[in-house]
């Protein structure tokens, strides 16, 4: 798991095409490339909208899909956004199934998990998302 300059946790995949390399010297594959990690990262969030929504955990806006994509640098702003929400929903899935996991345990010691507990699973450093663009109520 990786930090960025903005504290966040990065556990998102990364995407196999490294375009980024092609900026300078091929503009033109560079937006290709931009365009592909698009509709890779969009299927990606359509598959973790539904793990969501059937665990019945809170969904962070996805409102990348609303962005214009009209040039370079829109779809640069679309594919940053959507990376930031991909990455969010992960956490989110793994914090739950970290929940599940203590929950276990507790259940086969013969025992139930305690307030406590659930709340140190669930306050994790690692397995925190964002708020900023959340619809999980603070």
């Amino acid at each position: 798991m990786a930090d960025d300059s903005s504290g966040s946790r990065w556990i998102l995949a990364p995407f196999r095409n490294q375009y980024w390399r092609e900026r300078r010297s091929n503009p033109k594959d560079y937006y290709a490339g931009l365009r592909q990690e698009w509709a890779f990262r969009l299927e990606e969030q359509e598959g973790l909208y539904n793990d969501l929504h059937e665990l019945s955990s809170p969904v962070p806006h996805h409102r990348a899909i609303q962005m214009r994509r009209e040039n370079k640098l829109d779809y640069e702003r679309a594919v940053k956004r959507i990376r930031r929400e991909n990455n969010r929903m992960l956490l989110r899935r793994c914090r739950y199934y970290m929940l599940q996991l203590a929950r276990e345990v507790a259940e086969a010691s013969g025992r139930e998990l305690t307030p406590c507990e659930r709340s140190n699973v669930l306050a994790n450093n690692k397995y925190l998302s964002d708020y900023d663009m959340s619809d999980e109520e603070v």
